[in-house]
């Protein structure tokens, strides 16, 4: 059964022979999320959550970014309009964010990232909520959260805590830096880095291919399993962050980095 849906708020969604396939296509933001591709991603989600055709969910970005993370451009807009986020606008914007991750978290079937170039914020959390990451070359992965006054969010204090271990999650965290995508391969990140997004393609569809001839009451039933030993800590880690981002939201911090994006 082939079901395409057209783009829309800047996301496609598809399914084929029991593959779902959700795309980011919002090449001039390099494919950051704004509150409408956001809101689709979890609309397309709940909907392959509950169909039983749905065998392996597939995320991916289009024209050379993964996801460059939430629209600050837009978010810079939408204070200027508003004079500033109030702590209800501020713990909006963060529970969007967990939102969007929790209903990718809350596939039962297999999630597969398909990583080529930038997985930056709620972006890079997008990447690490899959249960397998590939990823190209030239892909990597910044939580530049600290580097405009915020914490990370979108789960990736739990995340990324689970993957990489305690320093190396501090490292990315704290630093601000870039993770490449062959480093990220060897910190136990990613399962797999390929030269080109043609190889990535292929790579995935090599996958793909062998979770469709697996049980998916197995599979569903393992994954649910790993889950609630490696990500316990999960919930909590989400009430956090959403206390801590409202807070930094208003600080003088973000609200100064908010004008200079406003300014380009």
């Amino acid at each position: 059964m082939t079901d395409d849906v057209e783009f829309s708020g800047g996301v496609r969604g598809s399914v084929d022979r029991g593959v779902a396939r959700i795309e980011i296509h919002r090449p001039q933001r390099m494919n950051a999320l704004d509150g409408q591709a956001s809101a689709r991603i979890i609309e397309l989600c709940g909907e392959y959550a509950g169909r039983s055709d749905v065998r392996v969910v597939v995320v991916s970005g289009r024209g050379g970014s993964f996801c460059a993370g939430a629209d600050v451009a837009g978010m810079a807009s939408d204070a200027e309009a508003s004079g500033g986020f109030d702590e209800a606008a501020s713990r909006g914007i963060i529970e969007n964010g967990s939102r969007l991750i929790g209903a990718v978290r809350a596939l039962p079937m297999p999630v597969i990232a398909a990583v080529d170039g930038p997985a930056v914020g709620i972006g890079a959390s997008l990447a690490v909520a899959a249960d397998l990451v590939y990823a190209t070359s030239r892909a990597y992965f910044l939580l530049a959260f600290v580097n405009i006054g915020l914490m990370p969010d979108g789960g990736a204090t739990a995340l990324f805590t689970a993957a990489l271990g305690r320093a190396r999650a501090n490292e990315l965290a704290l630093l601000g830096e870039k993770l490449w995508a062959p480093e990220a391969l060897d910190a136990g990140l990613l399962n797999g880095v390929v030269d080109d997004a043609a190889a990535l393609s292929a790579a995935v569809d090599r996958v793909v291919g062998r979770l469709l001839k697996s049980s998916p009451d197995a599979l569903a039933v393992t994954k649910a399993a790993l889950d609630a030993h490696s990500l316990a800590g999960y919930d909590a880690a989400i009430d956090r962050e959403i206390a801590g981002q409202t807070r930094l939201l208003q600080s003088p911090a973000f609200q100064r980095a908010l004008a200079a994006f406003g300014d380009h």
